[in-house]
């Protein structure tokens, strides 16, 4: 039997897996992934401590002996988005990473949309997303502004699954679904060279990498890393896919009006459609490539994902136990008893399917009444509605596929079925993301006919959930009190940034 390797660089854990020709999970090793944080906004990785950790997990697979290292046919790499992962003419990092969540370049952003909107707007409409914290472009005008000395000592700015790639082939490069998501002109499928002479950064046009598709082989497997790892020497390894991008492969989202939501440190929501029906510049959208050449993914990727359950889990729970926790949230009707959680807990604010800065969490409609169990629910409800929040277009009467860790939860499962009015369906298996590079491989090697013979091998579903249409009703009244109340935030918000600042600014003796 063939294998192919699929490798997947999140924020919080690196993983390397191993599946066979059915999308079976042969075996899987992680490490977990330290983020350093300076206390403030700031969100970097160290990138050399990135690379040894996906060797380890390579080498742990390979040392198992479970499978054979010439029967491993080939490798996909996918990992967090955007950011900054600079290095230099020898391939070595020049700063740590900063990340997709990092908050620094709040001034670069409210420059172009709040003191020249129209810079905004050409921006939103050239690359089809919104000028966000976190997007490459906007790292790009903050390292210039704020460490030009050190920008201008590197070669090429690369995404996180392209490091990884670097390390592994030798070859530097990236591909569509990466580049797309704010540095390609939506309508050319090329860089945006207009639109970075307009943000005053084409000085640096260079060292972004023109992208390739994510299913071209980009090169094998360097000698020194087949010695190293176990691996066979001349291992193909493809280009790969941007996690939300690989997760919708890897969940069967290969057809136009698909749906899927990635429950993880960020709640991805998306939508598979054609280039024909993206409104590019649209309010409040936000699109990406799909690794399938034809289709187009309206995306949009919360900043605000499952750290609201960590956060819950650590300061209101009584208890981690999950099982615990879903019994908790059974127990508690639809409403909460009138409690409604915002879930904006990152220290960058929000980006989908609205973007805000200073947004921050918040309980509404706490009394002397209200138990702790409600509160655990209305945080479940709060990320619920958020995710119909981002997918207020979606078919009614397609399927919403669901993944992420937060899949793991039948309660939780159950509940967005219900706020959304809509079937969903959890696939076997953990490792979608991986599965989805590893399919994109499987295809291109020849190991499957087309992605639909991939799916249909590949892609089985261990758990459906049908809505409750009484709750159905019952949540688009509490969608409409949501939605007003996030609204009505947006300026209080920006008053306690300002206030912040003042109070921190008085120093006590």
């Amino acid at each position: 039997m063939d294998y192919i390797m699929g490798i997947d660089v999140g924020t919080s854990n690196v993983k390397a897996v191993l599946f066979d020709e059915k999308g079976t999970e042969i075996q899987v090793a992680s490490r977990v992934s330290e983020t350093i944080n300076d206390g403030g906004n700031n969100e970097e990785q160290d990138m050399t401590i990135v690379w040894e950790k996906v060797k380890a997990c390579i080498t742990e697979l390979m040392d198992s002996k479970v499978v054979a290292a010439e029967d491993i046919k080939g490798i996909g790499v996918t990992g967090q988005g955007e950011g900054c992962w600079l290095i230099d003419k020898e391939g070595k990092p020049l700063q740590d990473a900063i990340l997709w969540c990092d908050g620094r370049a709040v001034a670069e952003v409210h420059k172009i949309t709040e003191e020249h909107p129209e810079i905004g707007k050409l921006y939103h409409r050239t690359t089809g997303t919104p000028p966000l914290l976190g997007n490459q472009m906007m790292l790009l005008r903050w390292m210039k502004s704020h460490r030009k000395d050190v920008l201008d000592k590197g070669y090429k700015i690369l995404f996180c699954k392209d490091w990884i790639r670097y390390n592994l082939t030798g070859k530097i490069g990236t591909e569509i679904t990466d580049s797309f998501t704010s540095l390609i002109d939506a309508q050319t499928g090329k860089i945006a060279e207009d639109l970075m002479k307009e943000l005053d950064i084409f000085e640096y046009r260079d060292y972004l990498p023109d992208p390739v598709n994510s299913d071209e082989v980009v090169g094998t497997i360097l000698n020194s890393v087949a010695e190293e790892t176990g691996l066979a020497k001349g291992t193909p390894v493809v280009a790969g896919a941007l996690d939300t991008s690989a997760t919708a492969i890897g969940l069967g989202a290969i057809h136009e009006k698909d749906a899927c939501v990635i429950l993880g440190t960020t709640c991805a929501s998306e939508m598979v459609m054609r280039k024909e029906d993206c409104d590019f510049g649209a309010e409040n959208s936000r699109y990406e490539k799909h690794p399938i050449k034809e289709l187009y993914v309206e995306l949009q990727p919360t900043l605000n994902g499952t750290p609201n359950i960590d956060w819950m889990l650590q300061n209101i729970s009584n208890t981690k136990d999950f099982t615990e926790i879903d019994k908790m949230v059974e127990s508690v009707p639809v409403g909460c008893g009138g409690v409604v959680y915002h879930p904006y807990i990152s220290v960058a604010g929000e980006r989908a399917p609205f973007y805000h800065p200073y947004a921050r969490a918040s309980f509404f409609g706490i009394s002397q009444v209200t138990t702790r169990e409600q509160l655990i629910r209305a945080v479940y409800e709060g990320l619920s509605l958020s995710i119909r929040d981002c997918l207020q277009n979606v078919d009614k009467h397609a399927t919403l596929y669901l993944a992420g860790g937060g899949a793991k939860s039948p309660v939780w499962a159950q509940m967005i079925a219900d706020v959304m009015g809509m079937k969903v369906m959890i696939p076997a298996g953990k490792e979608l993301g991986a599965k989805g590079v590893a399919l994109i491989a499987g295809v291109k090697l020849g190991i499957y006919r087309s992605y639909e013979e991939a799916v249909e091998k590949a892609c089985v579903f261990k758990q459906t959930y049908e809505p409750n249409l009484k709750r159905t009703e019952k949540y688009d009244l509490l969608y409409e009190l949501f939605r007003q109340v996030r609204i009505h935030n947006q300026q209080i918000w920006d008053y306690r940034h300002q206030m912040n600042k003042k109070i921190q600014a008085i120093k006590e003796d």
